[in-house]
């Protein structure tokens, strides 16, 4: 998973970011923070608008409940 620093990254990277499964899948509420952050410091730095940073937190979101969904049914 990425790691926090000073410049943001790319959308095409926010989008690899949220495609990886296997750091969602082990980590579901930190990678969900990372998305969030990333997705904030690309609309601070104007790279995507109110409505694409919109999709994104939704998108981000949805990898969450997809992880606490995956993780309940390895407990069956």
């Amino acid at each position: 998973m990425s790691e926090r620093c000073s410049a943001p990254i790319s959308v095409q990277q926010w989008y690899q970011l949220l495609k990886d499964t296997a750091s969602l899948l082990e980590a579901p509420t930190k990678h969900h923070r990372e998305l969030l952050h990333q997705a904030y410091a690309l609309r601070d730095t104007h790279a995507v608008d109110s409505n694409t940073l919109a999709e994104m937190l939704e998108l981000a979101d949805a990898a969450l409940v997809y992880a606490h969904e995956a993780q309940a049914d390895q407990h069956w």
